[in-house]
């Protein structure tokens, strides 16, 4: 496993409690083989490609991680709370491939045969799912490791949580623990959030404050702390710096607002729920039914491990 320099010394076997970004982790695995044209589809002709790599990236995750808690975490809806705050938020985003579309329930239905607790909100992102369950986890003592392809997700650092983030599948992650994020980013898991306010994100279409960009938010937030703090002491700044604040901080309090992990969804599992245990039976099922009869030997393997 390829790790990012800032990273060493961590490893997966740091943390017991794994969450994982489900709509991420399924996006990126489909994307993986249908890149090189390879879309799977059992004999009943449903589309399995990315359920086959989710299945790969998350049950190995589990055999090096070993983790006694594993949770899956859903996007299900771009019509959340933070639609009805900015209706443009991720207005830009482009529609996924119809090949890709039935895999969702598709894979939701392969984890609940696996028994695997899975979340999914249509009022809240599965970052608000995950940051909800990773404080409480990290409250009552466990280590959690939150697997995801999302950098909004570095806001979550603390002690008790690391994040990794795919950049390869888990081949190759960066690991995110409060060091190695601010020497890193020079900045706090918090100040993530502040970074968003200021440059915004076109990925989610956050607007930011218009003609600052990373490195010049970087250097004041280095200065000021917070969005808030800056805009309090604004009558410090000069030129078209104090111009661009003036004009655009409610902007930037809107898009910090935007970008920050809500961490208070009402949840249907609790931490004690989400206790690793997989059901042999219906899993095999399922895979039979789909034509994913491999994993059953790794799944068997896991739980004599465990």
């Amino acid at each position: 496993m390829k790790w990012n320099k800032r990273a060493e010394g961590i490893t997966l076997k740091n943390s017991n409690f794994l969450i994982v970004d489900g709509s991420s982790m399924l996006v990126r695995a489909y994307f993986a083989s249908a890149f090189s044209g390879r879309i799977m589809r059992s004999k009943s002709g449903v589309y399995t490609n990315g359920v086959f790599g989710f299945l790969n990236m998350m049950l190995s995750a589990v055999e090096k991680m070993q983790p006694t808690h594993l949770f899956v975490a859903w996007d299900v809806s771009r019509d959340t709370f933070r639609r009805e705050l900015y209706p443009q938020y991720k207005g830009t985003r482009g529609e996924l491939p119809d090949e890709l579309h039935p895999q969702f329930e598709t894979m939701k239905e392969v984890l609940a045969a696996l028994g695997v607790p899975q979340h999914f909100d249509e009022k809240y992102e599965a970052d608000d799912i995950i940051g909800t369950l990773a404080h409480q986890a990290a409250d009552a003592g466990h280590k959690v490791l939150v697997l995801t392809g999302d950098r909004d997700a570095m806001q979550l650092v603390r002690s008790g949580i690391t994040v990794a983030i795919m950049k390869k599948g888990i081949t190759e992650m960066e690991m995110y623990t409060p060091a190695s994020l601010f020497e890193s980013w020079g900045l706090t898991a918090s100040q993530i959030i502040d970074l968003k306010g200021l440059m915004g994100d076109t990925s989610d279409n956050i607007p930011g404050v218009p003609g600052i960009g990373e490195k010049t938010a970087k250097k004041l937030l280095l200065e000021y702390g917070t969005v808030e703090n800056l805009i309090e002491n604004r009558h410090l700044l000069k030129g078209k710096m104090k111009e661009k604040i003036e004009e655009h901080q409610e902007i930037a309090l809107l898009s910090k607002k935007l970008a920050t992990i809500v961490t208070d969804v009402p949840m249907v599992h609790s931490v004690e729920d989400c206790q690793l245990s997989f059901k042999m039976e219906t899993a095999k099922e399922k895979l039979k039914e789909l034509d994913l009869n491999r994993f059953v030997a790794n799944l068997e393997r896991l739980v004599q491990v465990g």
